[in-house]
């Protein structure tokens, strides 16, 4: 493991409204006319205007437009026919990521086979003005039933490589090569033909390159596949992660990471149709389902999952959307980590009147230094609310926010590891990734957000992973309230 200085730069709190005390987390819809059309299912924030603010792509099913929320100071329009990207098709898949790395970031857009649309891969032509499909150009517009979509690094060239997931066919691994991207999927191993849904990339035996765990549905087995560099090979079964043997009716969907007991290594949250999972990383690349007895394991048809700590504890939870026909049957989980176990908080008790049943995103959009919540529902009644959290102002600052930058200062970071800890000590007061996939099939560009408890100050650790292995920057006892802490290596 290599360690060097960092580069470092902390920006001061965002100005904001400060909220009135709490006794527990609240939430409350914003700009809800907005937010009412039903249909959503990807949902992904990121930067694209380059404004100092997160706007909202949302996609949608058939014969809706997808839409682009661009967020001026917290106040949305959207702004999607306006800049090219309000496509009709029933759309399954969303992430951002600067391919090109020129400093803004792109989107690709993934849609279902029967919609017969090639995927579409919309560079940004700067500022967020105007984007321009060029996935034929660039060989990435794949034709299927297509579901999470993953920038990541997975060869630590310093580029984003493009892994696509199919429910339909085998996945796809798209290797970045400059100018155009090369299908590479099926010479390393990444070709999974089972019923893949969801996946979520990081380093799990710490070797210093991402590796992938597959999700997948129709009492498929899932796979986990490790990154030896040449190949990858599926060791899902080996560490007793593969779930085999679910009938039909079973199988899983939304796979998270977080490292929900604190101990330094990052754990797995799977939403499943039948009952979740949660591996617990027990170190050296092993892990054990501790689901039940963590309290997490219930719920009929889950479908993505969603970690962020929504009341700054500094630990974790997980909010667990359900796919249900009627929407009056819909139960949605938010599990509260009490360290010793999650606590099942029904989402009406939070102020959380209108579920989910795809996309789930936690996210700081209004800059006050609180978790909130970004919903989508494609039932005919639902909506893709969201939700401000009305944190008091004192807990709502007692968090960071950690962008993670290369040394050129641009995004294609996906999957480094942040770690807080109070200031001096080893003591760990909060860990997460860089996001590589989350909520439904989509992946956001956005800061990690650790909450901090009652530490008074904290020192950051971020391990980014490069051709010269596993970098360790830092950035030394940095207080609460800092809105970003922006490391580059």
């Amino acid at each position: 493991m290599m360690r060097l200085s960092a580069s470092i730069t902390l920006v001061t709190l965002i100005a904001s409204a400060q909220s009135p005390p709490n006794p527990e987390p609240q939430f409350e819809l914003v700009q809800p006319d907005l937010f009412a059309a039903p249909g959503g299912q990807p949902n992904c924030w990121a930067d694209f205007d380059n404004d100092g603010d997160l706007d909202l792509f949302v996609g949608f099913n058939q014969g809706k437009p997808n839409r682009l929320y661009r967020s001026d100071r917290g106040t949305f329009t959207d702004v999607a026919s306006q800049v090219g990207i309000a496509d009709l098709p029933d759309t399954r898949a969303a992430a951002w990521g600067d391919f090109d790395g020129d400093g803004d970031v792109d989107l690709y857009v993934g849609f279902t086979r029967r919609s017969e649309m090639h995927n579409k891969l919309y560079r940004n032509d700067g500022s967020g003005k105007h984007f321009t499909d060029v996935g034929a150009a660039m060989g990435v517009d794949a034709v299927g039933e297509t579901r999470q979509v993953s920038w990541i690094d997975f060869d630590n060239d310093g580029d984003l490589d493009l892994f696509v997931a199919m429910r339909d066919a085998p996945n796809l691994l798209f290797r970045n090569d400059g100018g155009r991207f090369s299908s590479v999927g099926k010479e390393l191993g990444l070709d999974d033909p089972r019923r893949t849904v969801g996946a979520v990339w990081f380093d799990y035996d710490q070797d210093g390159d991402l590796d992938v765990f597959v999700a997948n549905q129709n009492g498929d087995s899932n796979g986990f596949f490790r990154n030896d560099g040449t190949r990858f090979v599926d060791v899902a079964r080996e560490l007793g992660m593969d779930a085999a043997g679910r009938p039909e009716t079973e199988g899983s969907n939304g796979p998270s990471v977080a490292d929900f007991d604190l101990d330094g290594d990052l754990d797995l949250f799977v939403a499943s149709y039948g009952r979740n999972f949660l591996y617990r990383s027990d170190g050296h690349g092993k892990f054990t389902d501790v689901a039940k007895e963590m309290g997490v394991a219930g719920g009929d048809k889950a479908t993505p999952s969603r970690w962020g700590d929504y009341d700054n504890d500094g630990r974790p939870d997980v909010y667990v959307s359900s796919y249900i026909d009627r929407p009056l049957d819909e139960h949605d989980f938010v599990y509260h980590n009490e360290g010793s176990r999650f606590a099942d908080i029904r989402p009406a008790a939070l102020g959380l009147v209108r579920g989910a049943t795809h996309g789930v995103q936690w996210v700081d959009f209004d800059g006050d230094g609180d978790l909130d919540l970004a919903l989508t529902n494609n039932n005919p009644e639902g909506a893709h609310p969201l939700y401000r959290n009305t944190l008091a102002g004192d807990r709502a600052r007692r968090s960071i926010e950690i962008t993670v930058l290369d040394a050129r200062g641009r995004a294609t970071r996906a999957g480094s590891e942040v770690r807080a800890y109070a200031a001096g000590t080893r003591t760990l007061i909060g860990a997460a990734i860089v996001d590589t996939g989350s909520g439904y099939c989509s992946q956001n560009v956005m800061p990690v957000h650790i909450g901090l408890g009652s530490a008074a100050r904290v020192d950051v650790e971020v391990t980014s992973l490069t051709k010269r292995g596993r970098i360790v920057t830092h950035a030394r006892g940095v207080p609460p309230g800092i809105r970003q802490v922006r490391v580059s290596n």
